[in-house]
């Protein structure tokens, strides 16, 4: 993924900072592999706004949505200046407005590390990369609140800007029966396991040697060996231009923002709902 001097700056010291402070999403158990969000720590985006206001974003930042938000994220005055007050906001159907001074700064998934997105396919992952894409959808997603916040972004005159939000119920949701299938997919173990492919395509980490890759098929009573760390509480999804044709198939794309580690997990559409196919690490 194209970056930005300026955001390669921005994740060099976010790496520093979490190298220093450690990881404390890691005691999560075998059985489990499941992090949990609902304690946020904003000492480390305070620290980082401080620092990244004392420095002016390029303008070619505002090519690419992804070099963007990371510095809307984390720059308070850049953050107030890119939004159209007064912000709109469609709250279950009911128009209200929130002013510049009533505004609370949001850092979005700064504070835990890593972002997610749901996609129908990986090619639908080109679009960050696409300098003609000039609408994105952020979306908020509170699992246990079943609901969705929905971050609409526009790049005007060259500029992106926040111009829109919209809190809509998960069921209202384009993609809210994969969101609620999700929740319990996290949140239930015997769910879980009754969600996972009987042969579920496999590729990462040999569990037995830090230094190789294996390449085969899973079954479920094996899920706890290789099983990602997930967020419960909270997902994000990030939709690129016009809203993409998901199909029966969903691929949960979880990334980390300073450390380059990617997790994939392919579900397929069934009449029950949906089923792990394949875990990609």
């Amino acid at each position: 993924m194209r970056r930005s001097v300026y955001l390669i700056v921005l994740l060099s010291v976010l790496t520093m900072m979490w190298t220093t402070t450690g990881c404390n999403n890691k005691a999560a158990e075998a059985n489990d592999s499941i992090i949990d969000t609902s304690y946020v720590d904003t000492t480390h985006a305070d620290t980082l706004t401080s620092l990244i206001e004392e420095t002016v974003m390029p303008k070619a930042a505002d090519e690419l949505f992804d070099d963007f938000i990371f510095n809307f994220a984390a720059n308070k005055r850049l953050q107030q200046e890119r939004i159209i007050f007064p912000l709109h906001h469609e709250v279950y159907g009911t128009m209200s407005s929130i002013g510049k001074k009533d505004w609370k700064m949001d850092h979005f998934f700064m504070n835990q590390g890593f972002y997610t997105m749901v996609v129908g396919n990986m090619k639908e992952l080109r679009r960050a990369q696409d300098t003609k894409v000039a609408h994105v959808v952020l979306e908020k997603i509170f699992l246990a609140e079943r609901y969705v916040k929905q971050y609409v972004f526009d790049r005007v005159d060259g500029l992106w800007r926040l111009r829109k939000l919209r809190t809509e119920d998960m069921a209202e949701n384009k993609n809210g029966d994969f969101y609620l299938f999700y929740d319990k997919f996290v949140n239930d173990s015997t769910f879980r396991h009754e969600a996972l492919s009987e042969t579920m395509e496999f590729s990462g980490p040999d569990p037995d040697d830090d230094f190789s890759r294996m390449e085969g098929s899973i079954m479920p009573e094996q899920w706890s060996m290789f099983a990602p760390e997930l967020p419960r509480e909270m997902i994000y999804n990030i939709i690129y231009g016009s809203l993409p044709k998901y199909g029966d198939q969903r691929i949960l794309v979880v990334r980390g923002i300073a450390n380059g580690f990617e997790t994939e997990l392919t579900f397929k559409k069934t009449k029950d709902g949906f089923m792990l196919v394949k875990l990609t690490t």
